[in-house]
């Protein structure tokens, strides 16, 4: 992965922390990871840099929403069921 690519990403994942979720498109990591299918190896890669980005703060774990062209990647411990009695 490139320098600048490492950076976008950790951006994002820190996007994740500060303000519960960021979005990243299929085609971004692609591009990032110099593949043509996003693999086990990426999901892994993924976990350990939220690992990473989430050293010591109180944050659950990595989860996505898979979307049109992309996913929403967002802390799991901040999903909430959609009440309508609340």
């Amino acid at each position: 992965m490139e320098r600048r690519h490492d950076e976008i990403l950790t951006a994002r994942l820190e996007d994740v922390l500060l303000n519960g979720c960021s979005h990243i498109t299929w085609d971004e990591l692609y591009l990032w990871y110099g593949v043509q299918k996003i693999a086990a190896g990426t999901w892994r890669d993924l976990k350990i840099r939220w690992e990473e980005a989430t050293d010591g703060r109180k944050a659950g774990p990595l989860k996505r929403v898979n979307g049109r062209g992309g996913m929403f990647l967002h802390d799991g411990s901040k999903s909430e069921f959609v009440d309508p009695d609340r």
